[in-house]
């Protein structure tokens, strides 16, 4: 239901149960970790990349916690979740660095052409209880049609953002070869939900989850979705079509609609129009700041408009258009394509947006009821080409989206893109074994 909430009622299993699930994915062209691999970090240094270019950085994670689906009869199903999420989203305008930079007056000498340097950076994090509901609209011999609406209760739990925009400075000379910088234009943005005030170091840790968690900020989303299945070449002997013996399956789905609202922590800022100051005055302002409150009250001195972030703000969740075709060849291989639109940018306008990194995958899979291989071709959001692997062994699958991270197991220098899923599923009270494999015959 987490790709299509109408797909639920189309399963072979009666019950669905899974029992933990994890999905991770990262794009990455901002950071080159050294001598570095997820198990040994004693050696590691990390740096910006080389050259002229944009920057970004992209991570989510899904955990789900429980998941059970219930098929109440051959026309209708039910489905429950609990799942925790986070997307992380940094992302810069075009700017030189090089390992020959090693200060902020480097920096900004190694940059005086660029016309102007933004950046921005937003983080959500949520827990959501899902209950979803699928129905056969309409179902023939040949054909099948079937509708689901997933609704959410969330829990918005850790939200951030910071936006600097067309940030501009003047290069001046000063004695020698050296210089000073007066900055001329410039806009900050920044908050952080108040959620991290809630803990006390004299409660215990389950007090203090309580607090986070109670006092976190509620809203709903809602997926809705269709699914259509096909079955060609009929001949007199042949069954109705069902969830085993199709040979299309076209689905669509608009995913993820709503939005996470977050209260802003006391010291939240808006700030621009920089008074006339050089480099080094900014450098010593901010030298010994220890929270974002500090960081407004060095900075309102600097700049001649100062405001407070008081008013709740949202990010929106990763909204987006999933279009899914799947196709039987027979003896148990299929094809799938799934396009992922995203309804959002990044981008922060006059809105905070969330979305996800998949855009076209392609995936030849040879699989079972019990056994499963999977070969996923992907181009994402961010421009990159990737060449995935998976594996279904009775109620395991697990697989990588990129089979590049063998290289994060390597000493040596790490970009990490890519990233990897896990689930465990399980079916209680399923059908005799008889019934099962008539299903899971191949196709004549």
């Amino acid at each position: 239901m987490y790709a299509n909430p109408a797909s639920t009622v189309n399963q072979v299993y009666r019950w669905d149960v899974s029992l933990l699930g994890f999905q991770a994915t990262i794009t990455n062209s901002a950071f080159v970790n050294y001598n570095s691999t997820p198990f040994s970090t004693s050696l590691a240094s990390a740096k910006l990349t080389n050259g002229l270019q944009p920057r970004y950085f992209n991570a989510d994670v899904d955990v789900n916690l429980l998941n059970a689906r219930y098929k109440i009869n051959s026309n209708n199903a039910v489905a429950i979740g609990l799942r925790l999420r986070s997307y992380n989203h940094f992302k810069t305008s075009p700017f030189n660095y090089s390992d020959t930079i090693t200060s902020l007056q480097s920096f900004l000498h190694t940059n005086n052409t660029v016309e102007f340097l933004d950046g921005y950076g937003v983080h959500a994090g949520w827990s959501e209880f899902n209950a979803n509901y699928s129905h056969i609209v309409f179902q023939s011999q040949s054909s099948l049609l079937s509708a689901g609406i997933t609704l959410s209760y969330i829990k918005s739990l850790s939200g951030a953002f910071v936006v600097l925009s067309h940030i501009n400075y003047i290069e001046l000379p000063k004695q020698g070869n050296d210089y000073y910088y007066i900055l001329n234009q410039a806009a900050v943005t920044a908050a952080y939900s108040e959620n991290y005030t809630l803990t006390n170091a004299n409660n215990t840790a389950a007090q203090n989850l309580h607090n986070f968690i109670s006092k976190a900020p509620s809203s709903l989303g809602i997926d809705i979705g269709a699914e259509y299945l096909i079955k060609d070449g009929l001949s007199t002997n042949d069954k109705n079509i069902n969830a085993g013996n199709y040979d299309w399956k076209i689905g669509v789905s608009i995913m993820d609609i709503g939005h996470n609202k977050f209260n802003p922590i006391q010291g939240s800022f808006k700030i621009s129009s920089p008074l006339d100051f050089e480099d080094t005055t900014l450098q010593q302002k901010l030298k010994k700041v220890k929270n974002i409150q500090d960081v407004r009250d060095s900075l309102s001195t600097l700049f001649g408009n100062a405001a407070n972030v008081q008013k709740m703000f949202a990010i929106s969740l990763p909204t987006r258009l999933i279009v899914s075709i799947d196709h039987n060849l027979g003896n148990h291989f299929f094809v799938n394509g799934q396009l992922s639109l995203n309804f959002y940018s990044t981008t922060p306008a006059a809105n905070l947006h969330t979305r996800e990194l998949n855009l076209l995958t392609v995936t030849p899979r040879w699989e079972t009821q019990a056994w499963g291989i999977y070969m996923p071709v992907q181009y994402n959001a961010e421009g990159q080409f990737w060449v995935g692997a998976a594996i279904k062994l009775g109620p395991l699958l697990m697989g990588v989206h990129s089979l590049d991270i063998v290289k994060w197991f390597k000493t040596g220098d790490q970009t990490y893109n890519g990233g990897g899923y896990i689930l465990l599923s399980i079916h209680p009270f399923t059908r005799t074994a008889r019934q099962i494999k008539d299903l899971d015959c191949p196709r004549k």
